[in-house]
């Protein structure tokens, strides 16, 4: 039986939030504690994508598999954004019967998997993500009782502190993995969907310059359907254990990186089910830069057209040169015309072609 005293689920959320295997025995308690068929801690992203989940109870477990799948169109979602932390929500307070009876996912999914009614509550609000905590049963039910929602709210009190104090501990273990490697260092942490959790200063500049990107998933984007899957492979790695190195080039202006890929302990927001990766890219040709000295020289450009030249050859389009100067891309557009005539050229691609006889290597 469990104890009556909620300060046994702190002890077992605090391991669980460090050691996965602790998890389910919080879960399994909380879900005796208040009479619940099943409990969940979840946490998701400010772009609605799963980061870690656990699960224990009665509910569907091969259907739940499916969980990220119906997360973007889930009613339940709308509370991540607007609820305060620590106050409890149901389903009712989202849904109608209507919607119950019509939404693909409570027909597919919720109802199906046995946690069509539930209860829950934001435990955590970070800069990019939510912690909740929820207890759930099959909808045919009805809403949980009131002498379980007092239960419950008690947990949730008791849970606030054990997960923020969890979450500090998993911050400053990731950023003094990140220092280890040097202020100079492009290194980054990621999951094993390629997922961006962390990232130097230095990487940050990859990321703003454009050599590297986001998706809308937040995974990385390495801009070449061949190095992705590269990426891709090492996070997999073998026996589930992330590694690999390869390298990639990127142009304009030119730059190689070997990429070297290492797993780490689980750095999710509590108990993670696979290991993390680091991510290290080690330049090997450094970037070029225009010598404006020799275009002046050469073509008698101005300084303002060397400025236009330096973010062409960089791959900036018209309009990213006029927001950067702060001008209208009119005033671009006469500068690129002048520019044209100056350096013999037609179009800017034999611009830029011809700009790369005067790039030399430059270091960040």
């Amino acid at each position: 039986m469990a104890t009556s005293s909620p300060g046994r689920f702190q002890e077992l959320l605090l391991e669980g939030m460090c050691d996965s295997e602790s998890l389910p025995e919080a879960l399994a308690w909380l879900t005796e504690y208040c009479g619940a068929g099943t409990a969940q801690l979840i946490a998701v992203s400010d772009s609605n994508l799963i980061l870690d989940s656990a699960i224990f109870g009665s509910v569907d477990f091969e259907l739940f598999k499916k969980e990220a799948e119906y997360l973007t169109e889930n009613p339940r979602k709308k509370v991540f954004d607007t609820m305060p932390a620590g106050r409890i929500f149901h389903d009712a307070d989202l849904v109608d019967a209507e919607t119950v009876r019509t939404h693909p996912v409570y027909q597919e999914f919720l109802i199906p998997a046995r946690i069509g009614q539930f209860s829950g509550a934001i435990l955590s609000r970070g800069d990019e993500h939510i912690v909740g905590l929820a207890i759930a049963r099959p909808y045919e039910e009805g809403p949980f009782e009131k002498d379980v929602l007092e239960k419950f709210a008690n947990i949730v009190q008791s849970a606030l502190p054990v997960v923020q104090l969890a979450e500090q501990v998993v911050d400053t273990r990731a950023s003094s993995l990140l220092d280890l490697f040097g202020p100079q260092a492009h290194v980054a942490i990621l999951d094993k969907e390629g997922v961006l959790l962390r990232y130097s200063e230095q990487f940050e500049k990859l990321l703003s310059s454009g050599l590297l990107r986001r998706d809308h998933f937040g995974r990385l984007d390495t801009l070449s359907d061949e190095v992705n899957l590269s990426l891709a492979a090492a996070l997999r790695g073998t026996n589930g254990q992330a590694g690999g190195r390869f390298s990639f080039t990127r142009l304009r202006p030119e730059r190689t990186f070997i990429c070297t890929v290492t797993p780490v302990p689980p750095l999710k927001n509590f108990g993670g089910r696979s290991g993390h990766a680091i991510l290290v890219l080690d330049p090997l040709l450094e970037p070029k830069r225009l010598d404006r000295y020799l275009l002046r020289q050469a073509f008698v450009l101005t300084d303002a057209e060397c400025d236009v030249c330096e973010r062409l050859y960089a791959g900036d389009t018209l309009a990213e040169i006029a927001e950067g100067r702060e001008v209208a891309i009119s005033t671009i557009k006469s500068l690129l015309k002048s520019i044209l005539m100056k350096t013999g050229t037609r179009r800017q691609a034999e611009i830029v072609i011809k700009l790369s006889r005067f790039a030399f290597d430059y270091h960040d």
